[in-house]
């Protein structure tokens, strides 16, 4: 683990309940993702240094080899354990679990053409077979990794998105099977608890990036992380596109206060609502701001698109106790250093 993603968990730790893990089972699937791989690692750090009575974490992953390599670090522990499958298949009954946290869930834009079916099943049966096993085990809580995609197209004069706000997407657009899997599986959610009683609980997640993003994955922050890695200029092809950036440990933060502290049967919106700024604006402060020593520059492709500024409620969220506080000047740059601390050590090979 480098300086950075131990100085992120610290950071996590200081802002989370987390004498609550304890003595806990956490099954987090997708675990090799980003956001989730995170949760793994801070789960085993606090194990490590600060939980007198050690969790357990159980990391459900695709891929036998991706997840050998990601969570080298914690294979030989006691309180680590693997286990290869797909949630589209029901998980093993000899399994216990305290707290479910599922993210598995392609979210890279180039897939949304590619696997959308895929994509479909992991957010509507691997959602069914996972609150199928919460309510078998009676689970402490139950977080599902949503997204702001389920908004859908928003109308224009809403200058805000609060949770119960909806909008159209039509279903025969195949590039939407993300967002209409997402709603999917917040319904299911949803029905659990009412019907079951299952403790679900439910983040919507906007653009977070940080330590360990796939730079492949067509975001327009990972773009940028591998520009900025490369030593190039930053390419903008829509200036105009306003996003919420989050750093990750703002993120991580908030999915523990949820599962840990959230109400059950609730949706919570997650993004830096002060962070809400065009793609043009980021690159800017990246490369004024953040990085004014490397004397890059911005590249427009696709200049005077005039995009209105949404922002995304956060009262719900706020009111556990939450509140980001990593701008993306300091997100960034700890973003590209732990990348380039990755790859200076032989950790990461890197392929421009």
């Amino acid at each position: 683990m480098n300086s950075v993603r131990e100085e992120d968990i610290k950071y996590i730790k200081n802002k989370i309940p987390y004498k609550e893990c304890e003595n806990k089972v956490f099954l987090i699937t997708g675990a090799n993702g980003f956001l989730a791989s995170y949760m793994v690692d801070t789960l085993m750090f606090l194990n490590q240094h600060f939980l007198e009575i050690k969790c357990t974490v159980i990391a459900l992953c695709r891929n036998r080899k991706k997840a050998e390599e990601r969570f080298k670090e914690w294979l030989k522990n006691e309180n680590f354990i693997l286990r290869i499958q797909c949630v589209e298949e029901p998980v093993s009954d000899c399994i216990n679990a305290d707290y479910i946290i599922h993210a598995a869930s392609n979210s890279a834009s180039v897939s949304a053409k590619t696997i959308p079916a895929d994509i479909l099943k992991a957010n509507i049966i691997g959602t069914y077979n996972l609150l199928e096993f919460a309510r078998n085990k009676k689970v402490r809580s139950f977080l599902f990794f949503s997204s702001g995609a389920v908004y859908g197209n928003v109308a224009q004069g809403i200058d805000e998105l609060k949770e119960t706000d909806f909008f159209p997407l039509s279903f025969n657009i195949t590039e939407n099977c993300y967002a209409e899997g997402k709603r999917a599986g917040e319904a299911l959610c949803k029905a659990y608890f009412e019907q079951y009683g299952v403790p679900s609980k439910i983040v919507r997640i906007g653009h977070t990036y940080g330590p360990g993003i796939d730079l492949q994955d067509g975001h327009v922050y990972s773009d940028f992380v591998s520009k900025l890695i490369q030593r190039e200029n930053l390419i903008v092809h829509n200036s105009g596109a306003v996003r919420p950036f989050c750093y990750v440990s703002d993120a991580i933060t908030a999915f523990f206060k949820i599962l840990l502290e959230g109400e059950s049967g609730e949706v919570y919106n997650m993004v830096n609502k002060d962070e809400t700024i065009s793609v043009y604006e980021l690159a800017m402060r990246l490369v004024k701001e953040a990085f004014p020593e490397r004397k890059l520059k911005v590249e427009c492709k696709k200049k005077g698109v005039n995009t209105e500024k949404v922002t995304v409620n956060i009262d719900k969220l706020t009111g556990l106790g939450w509140s980001p506080q990593i701008g993306v000047v300091e997100g960034f740059r700890r973003t590209v250093k732990s990348f380039e601390e990755e790859i200076e050590s032989g950790r990461l090979v890197w392929h421009n």
